[in-house]
């Protein structure tokens, strides 16, 4: 009885050691069949600065606001090589179109997160492998589409009714709590910065300002360091604003969620589908709108460079699901996996069970959904055609019937005859 618990335990330790490191052998022959990974852009410059702020040397952002820092492109160098040994053996050193695809927004931070990510990843470590042989670095490539046109991870500017849904968060009593809690720091931050102070928003691009001048040992004035830890909270909650309601989670989570979930069915479906990685490079808010849709978001405003890893495993001959945070990339020894589990699962997630937690976030036709409710422009649906189409032929019907019950009546009706009336006259 004892052997067989002690052989029960160390199966069960064997299959966590390979959940958890799924590339670890020269030739993989682990469970992973599939991974999607998503992750922040590295450290950068504020975005923007405030009116009197004491840092306005442009020599202090050599490469310009809200870009990349030498530090935020290490960060991703070092998440690249930890993902290399990760996953080593599952994708190999050699780029292949059908194997790893790699979509960033269009913006330069996660654009240039994502490349100096790849240039790790892909790092050619033998001289044959390089076009150079003194460059150890190969290019690969990274697909973006404009604001406008990005359905997938920045999506506000295609999707009209998202504005519409922000504006309809502000009356929740949760957020109209906090607004009236914290209208003196609103006041006391417009007073100093020279700005106006009269959102949740605009106090998180306060605060996160702020707070990179602090990390780099810029000037803080006295006055904000009084109201730092408010600001702080103020800026997290922005965070879980951005996908608070069903409406925000379908329409903002919902395509890069839809696509996983799209994957991971040709994964299992289709024999003749290749594709092993599809990594995502994004934003802050990009993240915490991922895991709020999955119901996993900790309330903490996702770090430079964190990383969300959903994986397919087949074990057994089933599907199962299973997902990580990494949340500290700043060393290598901070960088530790967290696993994340969606509400009503565990952690080795069946699929179809996973599937069925995430349809309530995945919109049927986003497009459709994402029409703003003031448009007044009638659209022809499948089934606003089927409706009409079934109008049209009880309207034809319906005449027909008429114009033969006229037609009836026409021949049936009573006939009259007229006799002249004879005259009295002599």
């Amino acid at each position: 009885m004892m052997i067989s618990v002690a052989r029960s335990f160390i199966f069960l330790v064997f299959l966590s050691y390979i959940l958890i490191r799924p590339g670890c052998a020269a030739q993989y022959n682990g469970t992973l069949e599939l991974v999607h990974i998503m992750y922040r852009h590295g450290d950068r410059a504020p975005i923007t600065l405030y009116s009197t702020d004491p840092n306005k040397d442009p020599s202090l952002w050599p490469n310009g606001l809200g870009q990349l820092t030498k530090l935020g492109k290490e960060m991703h160098y070092r998440l690249g090589r930890w993902l290399r040994k990760r996953y080593d053996g599952f994708v190999g050193e050699r780029w292949l179109p059908d194997q790893v695809t790699v979509r960033s927004t269009d913006v330069d931070r996660t654009l240039m997160s994502a490349a100096c990510n790849l240039a790790a990843f892909y790092r050619p470590n033998e001289p044959d492998m390089r076009f150079e042989t003194d460059l150890p670095w190969l290019p690969t490539p990274i697909h973006t589409v404009p604001p406008g046109a990005d359905k997938l991870l920045h999506v506000d500017e295609a999707c009209p009714r998202i504005a519409f849904e922000l504006e309809r968060e502000l009356q929740l009593p949760e957020v109209r709590e906090v607004m009236e809690a914290n209208k003196d720091l609103f006041l006391y931050l417009s007073n100093h910065t020279g700005d106006s102070i009269s959102s949740i928003r605009s106090v998180d691009y306060l605060y996160d300002n702020i707070h990179i001048e602090m990390k780099y040992n810029l000037t803080v004035p006295e006055w904000a360091m009084k109201v730092l830890s408010r600001m702080k909270d103020v800026a997290a909650f922005s965070f879980k604003m951005a996908a608070m309601t069903l409406e925000l989670k379908r329409l903002r989570a919902g395509p890069i969620i839809k696509e996983m979930n799209e994957n991971m069915h040709q994964r299992t479906s289709n024999s003749s589908f290749l594709g092993r990685m599809f990594m995502y490079s994004a934003h802050d808010t990009t993240v915490a709108m991922l895991l709020q849709a999955l119901g996993v978001y900790n309330g903490i405003p996702p770090p430079y460079a964190s990383t969300v890893l959903v994986e397919l495993h087949k074990i057994d001959g089933q599907q199962y699901v299973k997902m990580f945070l990494l949340n500290d990339t700043s060393t290598s020894s901070s960088m530790t996996l967290y696993p994340l589990v969606v509400p009503g699962c565990q952690a080795l997630c069946p699929l179809h069970t996973w599937q069925a937690l995430t349809a309530p976030v995945v919109p049927d036709d986003w497009s459709r959904e994402c029409r703003d409710p003031s448009d007044s422009t009638f659209e022809f649906t499948p089934q606003t055609l089927a409706m009409l189409c079934v109008v049209v032929v009880l309207g034809v019907v319906l005449l027909v019937a008429m114009a033969y019950s006229i037609m009836q009546w026409w021949f049936i009706r009573p006939s009259y005859t007229y006799h002249a009336v004879p005259s009295t006259e002599p």
